[in-house]
């Protein structure tokens, strides 16, 4: 598929961060005329990027309700050829020594914990001396240019980080121990304890982390 029309991605942007909307709830977000918007949705139900159900509305009328079809989810930035890379290089630094003795499970924990500290050495000298809300507001942008959509907020004296794009979901889904390494990469990166209270692979619409002081 060629270039999407910014229109049109705005209009994609807005069902993944909200995960199901109306075309009045879009019409709200965006500011446009109900016209335009139905003629983009109904252009992206055409090449398949979003899909429409009809349910009931809050007084029992029913509705279309839009949300964002597998192919519109796969017009969002993936990297599994990253991650392949990065996990080949660790395996491959390996010695038959370290690996002995060890079930599949162990050895899975060994090569994410060597690809951890790999990909946290990187960032430490950025990150080197910042409080933990600078380190957030970095990590986000980090995280942005690898291609999720991270949106980050202080509540109280914690931090909450949004993640709407999975950048390796169909790993995820099937190896719960990546969702873990990622939170354990987001901890190392701020130094603080993070916990992920909501996980794209369990059917959530955004992994939600909670960053503790």
């Amino acid at each position: 598929m060629g270039v999407i029309h910014p229109t049109k991605r705005q209009i994609l942007d807005h069902l993944k961060r909200r995960g199901a909307a109306t075309l009045d709830d879009l019409v709200h977000w965006m500011c446009l005329a109900r016209a335009t918007l139905r003629q983009h949705l109904i252009s992206l139900q055409r090449d398949g990027l979003v899909e429409v159900r009809q349910e009931k509305g809050p007084a029992g009328r029913p509705r279309h309700v839009y949300r964002l079809a597998p192919a519109g989810h796969e017009t969002y930035p993936k990297r599994y050829e990253w991650l392949v890379l990065l996990l080949l290089e660790v395996v491959g630094e390996l010695s038959p020594a370290e690996l002995q003795g060890l079930d599949a499970r162990q050895k899975q924990a060994l090569v994410l914990s060597r690809a951890l500290d790999r990909l946290a050495s990187g960032y430490f000298w950025a990150l080197e001396g910042k409080g933990l809300g600078a380190r957030v507001k970095l990590v986000s942008q980090i995280l942005r240019e690898q291609g999720s959509m991270v949106e980050w907020r202080r509540v109280g004296s914690r931090y909450e980080m949004v993640d709407y794009n999975c950048l390796f979901p169909k790993v995820a889904e099937s190896y719960r121990a990546v969702c873990e390494w990622h939170t354990n990469l987001l901890a190392r990166l701020l130094g603080h304890p993070v916990r992920c209270v909501e996980r794209i692979s369990e059917g959530s619409n955004a992994c939600r982390f909670v960053v503790d002081p």
